[in-house]
């Protein structure tokens, strides 16, 4: 009986061994790929930041590095840069971090630090620091599929000395979504809490969300980005585009509205509006020089809804010209 006993130990204590080699053999090489994956993915991120240096579109990347083991792995960098040449555009941000989930790669976590400034030739530029900024992207070989951003605490400053701009901007909480759908994009945004700083005077903080889809736009997604000229010769479906004072007191815009080659807006849209003695005021304390047009619109809207202090109407913008009936009632300068 001892012996048997003696048998049956031994039999279990090689099967944990064995189990234990197992276990010790499977973690080196999963060790061993995940650095040499590492490793590739580095050298791969180096190459392509290297070979943008010579096209029109620059990356820049200081003290490139890969981490996240052992079930992430994702791209740092103590200080990001681009460089559009075409647009005249160049940026520069703080730190960035990524990670993606080993067994799903293609879905990617970002974090990116502040301070950040965006310039655009020839005097534009545009400052800022915020929080947290935090975007998810899922990706194929082609392109993205989905991205979206979101950031918490955001302070800016727009300044163009040339045509004599300078507005600070501030945001409690922002977020962007943009998606595929066949050949059309979607986009959703939302900014809570914005408030402007017009240099004499500070708007009080509102809200204000866009849902929207572009026509044949998915392709911006891809390798190749967007056309140049966007959003010249862009055609959308507005959804809403909402204005939130808080209250109940919205405005909001639908419909159809397109943007020739010529940078004029044209289109169709309905406009509902609650508080319209409000948004007058508020309007008209803003933007002195309108206040007139402000008035007569305001009195319009009234009389079309009844003397209610809401309304439901048709507004028409033929290449910038914004009609309510067949009134001329706003311009809008082309983009």
């Amino acid at each position: 009986m001892a012996s048997s006993s003696r048998a049956d130990t031994s039999g279990v204590t090689r099967k944990l061994i064995l189990l234990a080699v197992a276990i010790v053999v499977a973690v080196a090489l999963y060790t061993g790929g995940w650095f040499y994956a590492a490793s590739q993915l580095k050298e791969r991120v180096a190459q392509e930041l290297a070979a943008s240096q010579q096209g029109m579109h620059a990356a820049s990347c200081t003290d490139l590095s890969v981490r996240g083991y052992p079930f992430r792995i994702g791209v740092f960098c103590d200080s990001v840069g681009l460089d559009d040449r075409p647009a005249g555009l160049s940026a520069s941000f703080g730190a960035l971090r990524s990670a993606a989930q080993v067994y799903r790669p293609g879905h990617g976590i970002i974090e990116l630090d502040g301070p950040a400034q965006v310039r655009v030739t020839p005097d534009l530029a545009f400052d800022a620091n915020w929080d947290l900024m935090r975007a998810s992207v899922v990706a194929w070989t082609t392109g993205l599929d989905r991205a979206s951003i979101a950031y918490d605490g955001l302070k800016g400053r727009l300044n163009a000395p040339s045509q004599g701009v300078s507005v600070g901007v501030s945001v409690t909480h922002g977020e962007k979504h943009v998606r595929q759908s066949g050949d059309a994009l979607d986009v959703a945004a939302s900014l809570d809490g914005l408030s402007l700083d017009l240099g004499n005077k500070t708007l009080p903080p509102f809200n204000m969300a866009v849902d929207m889809t572009i026509a044949n736009a998915a392709s911006w997604l891809s390798k190749e980005g967007p056309p140049a000229g966007v959003p010249l010769g862009t055609n959308a479906e507005l959804r809403a585009l909402t204005f939130d004072l808080g209250e109940g007191r919205t405005m909001t815009l639908s419909g159809p509205v397109s943007i020739g080659d010529d940078g004029y807006v044209s289109g169709s849209v309905d406009l509902t509006i609650e508080g319209i003695d409000l948004w007058r005021d508020r309007i008209s304390e803003t933007f002195p020089d309108a206040a007139k047009t402000v008035q007569r619109v305001a009195s319009g809207l009234r009389a079309l809804s009844g003397g209610q202090d809401r309304a439901v109407v048709k507004l028409n913008v033929q290449q910038g010209t914004v009609y309510l009936g067949p009134f001329a009632v706003a311009e809008i300068p082309p983009l």
